[in-house]
């Protein structure tokens, strides 16, 4: 199935990036260098957004740790919002909600940002 990978500016111009579909090993795989890219570029705050996100392992969280650690290390960060109550699950099993922001909607993150 893999994963879909879409990004928007919102009206304060933060970077929101999208994902939707399962963010396996495969579908990691196959966004992973075009996520790190983008965020490399942008820098700053970037929320991702991860109402459309049906699954993921290991390697996704794995994905989003890096990327976090690298908006961290310019002084920025990662900010995740929307996920579904399974993809939860699977954050909070890891433990990744307690080392960057989880929200439950985009506009609350973006409230907590402004």
């Amino acid at each position: 199935m893999g994963v879909n990978f879409s990004e928007e500016f919102l009206e304060n111009g933060l970077l929101k990036i999208s994902l939707s579909g399962s963010l396996d090993a495969p579908g990691a795989m196959g966004v992973e260098e075009q996520f790190q890219n983008r965020l490399n570029q942008q820098g700053g705050n970037v929320i991702v957004d991860l109402s459309g996100l049906e699954y993921i392992s290991s390697y996704g969280l794995r994905m989003l740790l890096m990327a976090a650690k690298g908006l961290h290390d310019r002084g920025g960060g990662l900010y995740l919002a929307a996920p579904s109550p399974h993809v939860m699950e699977v954050i909070k099993m890891a433990g990744y909600d307690t080392m960057f922001p989880v929200y439950e909607t985009v506009d609350e993150a973006l409230l907590r940002l402004s």
